[in-house]
């Protein structure tokens, strides 16, 4: 089962959720089914501590440095 990440048109909510085959997801704020699929970020499996390092400095977009802040579900 997939985990996605939505926001709700109704509310603003933003969430990520687990969704089986032919289910549809619902708003756990407001109940509401009008919802924006977000674009989920993967993460490459760290490789030794090495890995788990370099993956610590990356920022939402892959580049060094802090996050920006834009990408849903990233702080500042």
């Amino acid at each position: 089962m997939p985990i996605f990440s939505y926001e709700c048109t109704d509310c603003s909510t933003g969430f990520q959720t687990l969704v089986r085959s032919g289910e549809t997801p619902v708003c756990p704020s407001c109940g509401g089914v009008h919802l924006d699929q977000q674009l989920s970020l993967v993460a490459d499996p760290a490789k030794g501590a090495e890995g788990a390092g370099k993956q610590a400095q990356m920022n939402c977009h892959g580049e060094a440095g802090p996050s920006c802040g834009m990408c849903p579900g990233m702080a500042a």
